[in-house]
């Protein structure tokens, strides 16, 4: 298999198939994603073999403060454990260049897997916040903090 990482540009998320659960848990927000991800901080995509496997990426708040995303495809979850690890370098990366204190995120409750994932980036629970989805799911705040 062939593994790239590249800054995000707009016609890679055209390329993408995004995952069920991403699919109809966000599809009210999607749009509005593809539009903030570009303008609001560092995002990167990571292809396998020439296809995306997701998008992952950091949008400043204000100096010192992030919210984390992650977006992906089927491709994601074959190639979980080379995901994961570079989004971890990513994000250290991106804490420390943009000399970052807190980088934040949210899952939606009930998803372990993707809760694993967060806290293998180094996240910790910070609470519950309910009706917060699009959808009005509840979600879990985690963060990182230096």
């Amino acid at each position: 298999m062939k593994y790239k990482i590249v800054p995000f540009k707009q016609e890679h998320w055209d390329m993408i198939e995004f995952r069920e659960f991403e699919r109809v848990a966000m599809e009210k927000v999607l749009n509005e994603i593809r539009l903030r991800v570009t303008a609001s901080g560092p995002t990167y995509t990571g292809f396998v073999d020439d296809k995306v496997a997701g998008f992952a990426g950091v949008m400043l708040m204000w100096p010192g403060v992030g919210e984390g995303w992650i977006l992906g495809s089927n491709l994601f979850e074959s190639n979980k454990l080379w995901f994961v690890r570079n989004v971890k370098r990513y994000l250290e990366n991106i804490m420390n260049t943009h000399q970052m204190h807190r980088v934040q995120t949210t899952v939606m409750h009930g998803h372990t897997e993707l809760i694993r994932l967060v806290e293998f980036l180094g996240m910790k629970f910070e609470g519950r916040l309910r009706n917060y989805g699009p959808n009005g799911e509840d979600y879990l705040i985690y963060g990182r903090t230096q």
